[in-house]
């Protein structure tokens, strides 16, 4: 189940700097991603298509749900899409545990297409087609936190995992999958992105 108190340092942080936010809260390990995406597509429509522009900040699956989402419903008030450990290529984890009842109940159905197979969200859906930055959590060596992963990884996916043709920037943070969302580095980038449309590097 994906819960918006995840995002909530983030969110409030881009409220703070003056954005007007969308938490999304949706049923991940029960909804297909079709109802997913048609959520998310009701749920701005009926409250932000008055902006002009409408920026992405996602994190890990959340990445694959924006690529069906702007694929199935691309508009002309895309701005920027900032991606936080997004499983782009596919999980090797996911792929190897996808078998055992435990995964299986944890994360359901949806939990069945974060592998690697042909038939799984990361082939189904094209590189988002708006401008769109990565950030990928590490330890910036090539070993990271799992050694069930090659290279360097954020103990759930790896790094190479995240990237996908097109992106415009590509930062790795030190961090795990999830604590990431709660460094205020990563949040600085995320602003950052979103303003300029590049990380700060420096």
């Amino acid at each position: 189940m994906y819960s918006p108190l995840i995002m909530w340092k983030i969110e409030k942080s881009l409220t703070n700097a003056g954005y007007n936010t969308l938490n999304f809260d949706y049923a991940s390990t029960r909804w297909p991603m079709d109802t997913v995406t048609e959520k998310l597509h009701q749920e701005i429509t009926d409250k932000y298509s008055k902006y002009e522009k409408i920026h992405f900040v996602t994190h890990s699956l959340g990445g694959l749900v924006i690529r069906a989402y702007l694929d199935q419903f691309g508009s002309e008030l895309e701005g920027h899409l900032v991606m936080i450990a997004p499983p782009n290529q596919g999980s090797i984890t996911a792929e190897r545990f996808e078998d055992f009842a435990l995964f299986k109940w944890l994360l359901g159905e949806p939990g069945q297409h974060l592998g690697k197979d042909r038939d799984d969200y990361f082939k189904m859906y094209p590189p988002p087609r708006i401008h769109f930055g990565i950030i990928a959590g590490g330890l910036c060596n090539d070993k990271g936190f799992n050694p069930l992963i090659p290279g360097d990884d954020d103990g759930t996916v790896g790094v190479e995992e995240t990237r996908i043709y097109g992106y415009a920037d590509f930062i790795i943070i030190p961090g795990l999958h999830t604590t990431l969302l709660w460094q205020g580095e990563v949040i600085r980038q995320i602003i950052t992105f979103i303003e300029e449309g590049k990380f700060d590097h420096q």
